[in-house]
């Protein structure tokens, strides 16, 4: 039993205490969380930071036969990230690939249009601040930081409170700056860094977002 964090909103607030130390004034930021529990560890980022909270949606490709295998993962803006060296390996076919890829894309618009009620995100100039509860493979944050320069960020920085030491190079070259609290050698499942890690539902990405100004 490995347990770092009580639970997202303990996480949040580390990895809120960590960007800080590195930052003095995050006025021009927005913390954009990854539905579904990295909007509950964002909002703890955003109110250590003062500055807004708003969701970017991604959703993992899943491998044929093992949906909790991510092959790559798809966002908002279009955005595509696929990890060509597992396709290739797994010997995954474009007809399996493009039908999985167009069907994660229509739940990214399910999911925008749930989360933000549609509305495009408004990030011209702001430096965003990519949060998820922990990133194993990279994709989703990859596919995130994609969609964050193509909606018109100045900077893109990930944040997360635990990441697998072998992704690190990997995500690095997708961002401006990457962020963490804890970083293991190998990641076998993020909830084992949480003593709560309860499935966080759709509602309650709603609930931390009802209140948002539109950004």
């Amino acid at each position: 039993m490995v347990e770092v964090f009580r639970d997202r909103l303990h996480a949040g607030r580390l990895l809120g205490e960590k960007l800080l130390s590195l930052r003095k004034t995050w006025e021009k930021a927005i913390v954009l969380g990854i539905p579904r529990g990295g909007v509950v560890t964002a909002k703890a980022v955003a109110e250590k930071l003062g500055v807004p909270l708003n969701a970017i949606v991604s959703r993992k490709l899943r491998a044929p036969g093992n949906p909790e295998l991510g092959i790559g993962a798809v966002s908002e803006y279009d955005a595509l990230w696929i990890n060509q060296g597992l396709v290739e390996e797994l010997g995954i076919s474009e007809e399996y690939l493009n039908q999985e890829i167009s069907f994660q894309r229509k739940r990214v618009s399910e999911y925008v249009a749930k989360f933000r009620g549609g509305l495009a995100l408004q990030i011209p100039g702001l430096d965003a601040i990519i949060v998820d509860d922990g990133i194993a493979t990279g994709a989703t944050v990859i596919v995130a930081a994609i969609a964050a320069r193509r909606a018109g960020a100045s900077r893109v920085i990930i944040a997360t409170p635990v990441i697998s030491d072998d992704v690190v190079s990997l995500v690095r070259e997708y961002c401006d700056e990457l962020v963490w609290v804890h970083k293991p050698l190998l990641l076998y499942a993020v909830g084992m860094y949480y003593q709560d890690f309860s499935e966080v539902t759709d509602e309650q990405v709603v609930d931390i977002l009802k209140h948002l100004q539109p950004s």
